[in-house]
């Protein structure tokens, strides 16, 4: 019989394979001139955010004040599958002198590449433990998905279908027979499957909330709002068009060849940095470009770190793209009847996302019964917006997550 045990899992990175990373970092050398003299952004991240990123990375980044946060919270693994999942669990913190506060709700957190668990790191402790004691809390568990950080690498052919059976495995062998499930990027087809098919995982998961929500309106493109319009020219600039695809480069060696590069960006740190950094700099705010916010860029690092600590996973998470839909068929993948999400669904579109999204498109795609969008934020909104995210979330749910 397979095992159900879930077993403390201890987050530390050790010393040596730190100061291994760190005397990499000081043999690097970083190149001065870019690809053509006027390159810009036109063929990757500027050079001079490059430099920026990697001396600042290099010279005064505190991984020690970056592995106390990791360390904040409980880490488990358990085996599901033959499957090795790691996962971050937080309960609600006990409110006994509070009679109003709602009774909190178990959450389930998905990432997607090039994140990983640590995307969550900001909403974790406002979401299990609010200031107000009248708000909403919830039994946080933070998955790690397949491939990813400490999660063993899956097998072949193994999609994020698969992926949601199994985290569905997870919050029931918590003891949450009920949950609410909350992801962008590719942890939005994890929680979609959740969402679309909740007959199949016995009507566990009773609602969804989603930063990313490929979509486009049923109407003519002559009657699209304004909204509809400019969230479409960002969509066609992220996925380009046949033969001028110039940010899709990334997908398209990890979908045909995730071997090849994850084995050359393995134990590189400057290889991550620019297949890892890239996305960082490509799709979101453009605020953060600047590289002056501490905890923007202490979080960059953080993730950096992660996947060079955690190799393989720079390779194996790279079957994401392998295995799944790719993303010029996201929004027809999401209008098919049977990837209608059926549960209550909430998005909250943010303006640099990849693929913005508005409501009544939102709703081509299932039972959308909460929406809000913003014209700032981009496609990791945990990250980077993430008071706004935590708001949503509860604004969401009391509508949306049924009390009985």
């Amino acid at each position: 019989m397979a095992s159900t045990q879930i077993s403390e899992f201890d987050p530390t990175i050790p010393k040596g394979e730190v100061d291994r990373l760190w005397r990499k970092l000081k043999d690097i050398r970083v190149p001065e001139t870019p690809v053509v003299p006027d390159a810009g952004a036109d063929y990757g991240p500027p050079l001079n955010w490059v430099q920026k990123l990697f001396a600042t990375w290099r010279d005064d980044f505190d991984w020690e004040a970056a592995q106390r946060r990791i360390g904040r919270w409980k880490h488990y693994t358990t085996t599901i599958e033959d499957l090795r999942i790691h996962f971050v669990h937080q309960p609600a913190a006990k409110r006994p002198n509070n009679q109003s506060a709602p009774p909190p709700i178990p959450l389930l957190l998905v990432h997607g590449w090039p994140g990983s668990w640590y995307e969550f790191s900001r909403v974790i402790d406002p979401l299990s433990n609010p200031v107000n004691d009248d708000d909403q809390a919830f039994h946080v568990v933070v998955v790690s998905l397949p491939g990813f950080t400490w999660s063993s690498g899956p097998p072949r052919g193994w999609t994020l279908q698969d992926s949601a059976r199994v985290f569905d495995v997870l919050m029931k062998r918590l003891g949450y027979q009920h949950y609410a499930a909350q992801a962008g990027d590719w942890g939005h087809w994890v929680i979609r499957e959740l969402g679309a098919n909740a007959a199949r995982y016995g009507g566990s998961c009773k609602a969804v909330h989603t930063n990313m929500c490929p979509a486009v309106p049923s109407v003519p493109k002559e009657q699209w709002t304004k909204r509809e319009q400019t969230a479409q020219e960002r969509t066609d600039w992220f996925l380009g068009t046949p033969r001028n695809e110039a940010h899709m480069g990334y997908a398209i060696e990890m979908r045909t060849r995730p071997q090849t590069i994850g084995l050359a960006l393995s134990d590189s740190p400057l290889g991550i940095l620019m297949w890892v950094g890239e996305k960082y700099y490509e799709i979101v705010d453009p605020k953060y470009h600047a590289l002056d916010d501490q905890d923007f860029f202490d979080d960059l690092c953080t993730t950096l770190c992660l996947y060079f600590f955690t190799a393989p996973s720079i390779m194996t998470s790279a079957l994401c793209y392998t295995n799944n839909v790719r993303h010029e068929d996201y929004a027809e993948f999401n209008a098919r009847p049977e990837n209608a999400i059926r549960v209550p669904f909430g998005v909250s579109s943010f303006r640099y996302d990849v693929c913005p999204v508005s409501r009544r498109a939102a709703e081509t795609t299932g039972n959308c019964q909460w929406f809000r969008e913003y014209d700032h934020g981009g496609h990791f909104a945990a990250l980077e917006e993430p008071k706004q995210l935590v708001q949503d979330l509860r604004d969401c749910f009391a509508k949306i997550y049924p009390t009985r």
